[in-house]
């Protein structure tokens, strides 16, 4: 007797005349032994249930699987870190207070009739300390103006299929930054998606969807929330330091430099290990060459801007600062450009970031990821995910100096195949 193996949503059939079984023993509820009618063969026929179904190729891929980043000693740099920013919060208005106890009335009472202490923040400051602000209290006018889908349909899609691979729900609000910078913010529970205008002139779609892929993978990871806070903090004490300079004096001075010191040393780790973890999951959904290119020509453009926006004279010049710095942009040659990646990759000498790790050791990881299958538009430029991207320059242009022109919130714009 041979034995064959038939679904359930198939009639059992003889493996050698095809033909059909017909059960020995029908009396039972499922039997098991047929007989062919033909060949006169005995089969033990086996059920077995149908495979689910393969996935549709049209199906978008299962979101990427999102680890924690470090060990438990980065969850105690971040946790001391957080009591150190609480406690620079608490000790500075306490030292003030007893300073002032002390006999600092009487600069406090100099800078006051003079109009130069308004707050709190100019008490601590007369006193030789250093006072700033974390929190964004005006997100329309800090962070750039919100985009609607009829503004940019191209660029919402691309947002909400990283948001898919990532497994998250995408931002409340995307905005249009005005430098070249890319993040995600978070205030209260709204987070919002930065991008800088200046990069869709430089960037193409696919190395645009991997600068999104690694904001939206800190967003996933809980990097906007406690983690951004605290690299704010470190980065607005150290502004807030070098303003004061030789201004900082006293007691209020060395706390303000003693907690920039412990704080710096304190964020280091940590932001490593998220821009680490950004990188590989920007470098999983984009692929690591698209991710690596995009690194590089952020690093190229970000000191040409501010050195764009140096030297220009809004009341002199004949354009706009983002038209100005797009046509300055395109008359570099190649060789320029060849000599900027160069020196970026060589430069040994770069200024130490305690926010994020060296170019050439995140170019290192990034390219040890394979290249996704290019895609048709992968090489268009990055300002096709925007509507009329002239309008959203002249109207960033008039919101950073202040212009009085009026300009249209929302322009629609038709999605082109």
């Amino acid at each position: 007797m041979s034995r064959t193996r038939a679904r359930v949503s198939q009639t059992p059939r003889c493996p050698d005349c095809r033909a059909v079984l017909e059960a020995v023993d029908a009396t039972g509820p499922n039997p098991s032994r047929f007989a062919c009618p033909i060949c006169r063969g005995v089969f033990r026929v086996e059920r077995v249930p149908a495979a689910p179904p393969s996935p549709s190729p049209s199906l978008p891929p299962p979101p990427v699987a999102v680890a924690p980043v470090g060990s438990l000693s980065l969850r105690w740099r971040g946790l001391v870190l957080r009591v150190l920013e609480r406690l620079y919060w608490s000790v500075s208005p306490a030292l003030a207070v007893v300073l002032f106890a002390l006999g600092g009335f009487v600069p406090v009472l100099r800078g006051w009739l003079r109009d130069e202490i308004a707050d709190w923040g100019g008490v601590v400051e007369a006193l030789g300390g250093a006072w700033f602000q974390v929190e964004t209290s005006n997100p329309d006018a800090d962070l750039g103006p919100v985009l609607a889908r009829v503004d940019a349909p191209l660029l919402f899609d691309a947002v909400d299929l990283v948001s898919r691979r990532l497994g998250i729900k995408r931002p409340g609000q995307v905005r249009l930054a005005y430098l070249p910078c890319c993040g995600v913010v978070a205030w209260g529970r709204s987070r919002a998606l930065l991008i800088g205008l200046p990069l869709l002139r430089v960037l193409t779609q696919a190395e645009l969807r991997a600068i999104l892929a690694h904001e939206l993978a800190h967003l996933a990871c809980g990097d906007a929330t406690r983690a951004a806070r605290s690299a704010r903090f470190v980065e607005a004490l150290e502004r807030a330091v070098e303003r004061r300079g030789d201004r900082l004096f006293g007691p209020l001075g060395v706390w303000a430099r003693f907690c920039l010191r412990e704080a710096s040393r304190l964020i280091e780790p940590v932001a490593w290990g998220q821009e680490v973890r950004a990188d590989r999951l920007a470098a999983l959904i984009a692929g690591g060459g698209a991710a690596a290119s995009a690194l590089v020509k952020v690093a190229m453009v970000q000191p040409l801007f501010r050195e764009t926006l140096e030297y220009y004279d809004p009341e002199t010049a004949e354009t706009n600062l983002y038209a100005f710095f797009r046509a300055f942009w395109y008359r570099l040659p190649p060789e320029l450009h060849s000599a900027m990646r160069l020196k970026l990759l060589t430069d040994g000498d770069a200024a130490h970031d305690p926010a994020h790790p060296p170019l050439r050791d995140r170019l290192a990881l990034l390219q040890s990821y394979p290249d996704h299958v290019p895609r048709e538009s992968d090489s268009q430029p990055g300002n096709t995910f925007l509507g009329d991207l002239e309008i959203f320059e002249q109207m960033l242009h008039n919101r950073l100096f202040g212009s009085t022109g009026s300009t249209e919130p929302s322009v629609f714009h038709k999605a082109r195949g």
